[in-house]
């Protein structure tokens, strides 16, 4: 067992004893990727045999702490564990999908009708689990991160790729050249067609790189 590992592990089993029903995202992401499915099955063993602690939590908690460590420690993809880190959050929180994105629209002054269907497309594709975690530009996650208040960091560590997909994230990103935008063909003024600001905007956010 490593040194991680026995942390990880002990630090829930306090939590569990103290009668704290935390997101099992706390815990898995404190080991390495390869160790997270043998640290969630640990953990669900602990509490499927421990029961409730205290008279104060409801049996039902536990269930679906269960529940959430099975639906993490299975997410295997290049999104990592963050897609099924924020369906949990969002379903057991009541958030709805449009209060997430009216959010990042106003916090990105992202307005216009093609920036908003880009919004939209993006973040499903984000809980869907099918970008690359490490293209996810950092201040995007800490939005996500302040609208779910959770720390920034843990989602930044949650969005690594898990998996075979790990080895596919470290493919640089092929970006748009910056003569492709916009490029001047022949024909009038009036027929050049100028890509959508915000659509560009939210394209950065999500698929740009930690920096974008």
């Amino acid at each position: 067992m490593s040194n991680a590992f026995e942390r990880a592990f002990w630090l829930a089993v306090d939590d569990i004893n103290a009668g704290r029903i935390e997101a099992p995202e706390r815990y898995l992401q404190l080991v390495p990727s390869t160790q997270r499915d043998e640290l969630a099955q640990l953990l669900a063993t602990v509490i499927a045999s421990r029961g409730p602690v205290s008279d104060d939590i409801d049996p039902a908690d536990y269930v679906s702490t269960l529940a959430a460590i099975d639906e993490v420690a299975g997410a295997k993809g290049p999104t990592g564990m963050l897609p099924a880190a924020l369906k949990r959050m969002r379903k057991t929180r009541g958030i709805e999908r449009k209060h997430v994105i009216d959010a990042l629209a106003a916090e990105y002054g992202v307005t216009s009708p093609a920036g908003r269907k880009a919004l939209e497309r993006f973040y499903h594709r984000l809980e869907s689990g099918v970008l690359v975690g490490p293209r996810i530009a950092h201040r995007l996650l800490a939005s996500l991160a302040r609208e779910f208040e959770a720390d920034p960091r843990e989602f930044v560590a949650a969005v690594r790729p898990t998996g075979s997909a790990a080895r596919a994230s470290a493919v640089p990103a092929m970006g748009r050249g910056a003569g492709d935008a916009g490029t001047r063909t022949s024909g009038s003024r009036d027929q050049l067609l100028l890509p959508d600001p915000d659509e560009q905007l939210v394209e950065r956010l999500f698929t740009g790189g930690p920096d974008a």
